[in-house]
């Protein structure tokens, strides 16, 4: 069925359907992240209590301290934070302690820096003595089945200062336009 529009020619129709889908797109909402694994086991329980769980799947996230990568895996440590209902870090509560997450394969470290939050979830692969500046520190290790590395918050300062917009504007119904616009 066809619904007459009088008075916008072909080119304001096909106009106007890309707005009205750009603007639905943008109404889309996310489903609620499913938990992936235990979250009441703390990093710093597991070394506190010497638990070994090596068929537990934990769900740990933090702010990443430092990455980096190895011939066949990354490792990243991370401060750890209790978690949201979505999974994200309470970063404004206390840490949960810090562990070690190995991720196959390669990962770009410029993207997972210090300063991101991430929460991943895999099984605890053992215990590692390290330090924190001078002082020892023991690590839990997990090797990592999933990660998501949450996205800059709206107003954090990018490292690179170029930045790239998208805009659309209109001239009217008489005299339609698109402008596409970059900004730096």
């Amino acid at each position: 069925m066809d619904i007459p529009i009088t008075g916008i020619s072909n080119m304001q129709r096909y106009l106007l359907l890309l707005v009205l889908l750009f603007i639905l797109s943008a109404c889309t909402t996310a489903g609620k992240r499913q938990v992936m694994g235990e979250r009441e086991i703390s990093p710093a329980i597991v070394v506190e209590e010497g638990r070994k769980l090596p068929d537990t799947v934990l769900e740990w996230g933090g702010t990443i301290v430092d990455s980096q990568n190895l011939p066949t895996t990354t490792e990243i440590r991370i401060l750890a934070y209790p978690l949201q209902e979505d999974g994200q870090p309470e970063t404004e509560k206390p840490t949960t302690g810090r562990f070690i997450a190995i991720v196959h394969g390669y990962l770009e470290t410029a993207d997972y820096r210090a300063g991101r939050q991430v929460t991943l979830s895999g099984k605890l692969r053992g215990i590692r003595d390290g330090k924190v500046g001078e002082a020892d520190y023991r690590f839990p290790v997990i090797e990592a089945d999933e990660l998501m590395l949450w996205p800059l918050p709206l107003g954090y300062p990018d490292r690179t200062g170029v930045h790239f917009g998208f805009g659309l504007g209109s001239g009217g119904w008489s005299g339609g336009s698109i402008g596409i616009g970059f900004g730096f």
